[in-house]
């Protein structure tokens, strides 16, 4: 189920085209930093080398839920945290 309920200038949608480099990324064992990026906008990279923008809504032991970016919408997502390689 797509969320477009948010309406985004120029300027943001570059950012979101934007995919981070390696040195601007944090590791699998800083994971717990999640917990205070509740209700911002993090990229994600997962162990199977999919990246993409996630709109983190909720953090606990064992996942992330939120929305996660797809071409021009967002899309809600459970992550298990094991299965996260590196986060910005």
């Amino acid at each position: 189920m797509a969320y477009n309920s948010c309406r985004m200038n120029g300027a943001q949608k570059t950012v979101l085209r934007y995919s981070p480099k390696h040195n601007h990324l944090l590791m699998k064992n800083q994971i717990e930093l999640l917990k205070s990026q509740v209700n911002t906008i993090v990229y994600l990279t997962l162990s199977n080398e999919e990246g993409f923008w996630f709109f983190l809504k909720e953090y606990n032991e064992t996942q992330i839920k939120g929305l996660e970016k797809q071409d021009e919408s967002w899309v809600y997502r459970i992550i298990e945290l094991g299965n996260i390689h590196t986060f910005c």
